[in-house]
């Protein structure tokens, strides 16, 4: 355990000292992941999936505001819709016109949450978001996992829909009422964003306690929550083959909640103090639980030089000599 607190002190130390870097990093990793996956999911304009294009806008985000990446995201989703159906990139741009209003509105500053919760819905893992943010932000910033979900599920229904119109006889449906059905007729949708929304709210509500362990608690309990709302709502739906994905990403979940535990809420409950005081209006009982952390080891290397000697050996002082 002390090499773990070891390390996470110097991964802090290493991020502060270096922190413009560090984040110019993350966000460049992060936005060519998206803008990749993007175009290997979607790839209908072929001249935006040249891998050029998705290195130089990730490039141009590295050092934007995270929000950029957002809109730099929706762009490339609407310009592949609009090579796929010009019908669905109206009705997709309408929505995310909606999603920003929302976004900006409320969460304007989860710009990475919104990035990686559509990225993580490709590996069928987004559980880990509602979680994580209800550890770490407040009950707004579930908007953010929201527009995430929902540019996913929109992309991956119109996918469908406008393909299996397309390749229908005349009287299938039209592209744009094939659109509209994929955002407005998805069940699934539904159950994920009702099961996000109550995850993120019992998570923050219990890791805001001033119980032990409070986060620990927090992490746990809406992980089960989240995987309970899930199973039943699949199995009522009769999509039974989603419920082993949705355990398999609540496993994901907890393991990446326990390490976020770590790095930002690390305590040590063994020397909690309790303390009371008061002013002219108030008594203020008041619990202090001291933070988890070794100090690094402050090693220092003495070099010490040998004296010169002067025509050979030298000779031990006498007994008289020493008392001069």
């Amino acid at each position: 355990m002390t090499g773990l607190l070891e390390l996470r002190e110097r991964l802090r130390n290493f991020y502060g000292k270096y922190e413009v870097y560090a984040v110019a990093g993350i966000k460049f990793a992060l936005s060519l992941a998206v803008f990749c996956m993007i175009n290997a999911r979607m790839g209908y304009m072929d001249r935006l999936v040249h891998p050029a294009l998705a290195l130089l806008l990730a490039l141009a985000c590295a050092f934007f505001p995270a929000n950029f990446m957002v809109l730099a995201g929706s762009a490339l989703i609407l310009a592949h819709l609009f090579a796929l159906a010009p019908e669905a990139c109206v009705i997709g741009l309408c929505l995310f016109l909606l999603l920003f209003f929302l976004y900006l509105r409320f969460a304007s500053g989860n710009g990475y949450s919104v990035a990686v919760t559509f990225l993580l819905w490709f590996f069928r893992i987004p559980q880990v978001m509602p979680v994580a943010v209800g550890l770490l932000k407040g009950p707004s910033s579930y908007l953010s996992v929201l527009c995430g979900t929902t540019a996913f599920f929109y992309v991956r229904d119109v996918q469908e829909s406008v393909a299996s119109s397309a390749a229908g006889d005349e009287e299938t449906l039209s592209k744009m009422t094939a659109a509209l059905r994929a955002l407005t007729g998805d069940k699934e949708l539904y159950l994920v964003l009702a099961a996000f929304l109550a995850t993120s709210l019992v998570v923050y509500v219990i890791r805001r306690k001033s119980a032990n362990y409070s986060w620990r608690i927090a992490l746990l309990v809406g992980n089960m929550v989240d995987l309970a709302i899930l199973l039943v709502g699949y199995i009522l739906l009769g999509m039974t083959e989603n419920a082993a994905w949705a355990a398999v990403g609540t496993a994901v979940s907890v393991a990446v909640s326990l390490l976020l535990e770590f790095l930002f809420h690390n305590l040590d409950y063994s020397r909690v103090e309790r303390v009371q005081f008061e002013d002219d209006e108030y008594y203020y009982y008041v619990k202090a639980v001291p933070k988890a952390f070794v100090a690094q080891k402050d090693k220092r290397v003495k070099k010490i030089t040998p004296g010169k000697r002067a025509g050979g050996s030298r000779q031990e002082p006498t007994g008289e000599e020493s008392l001069l």
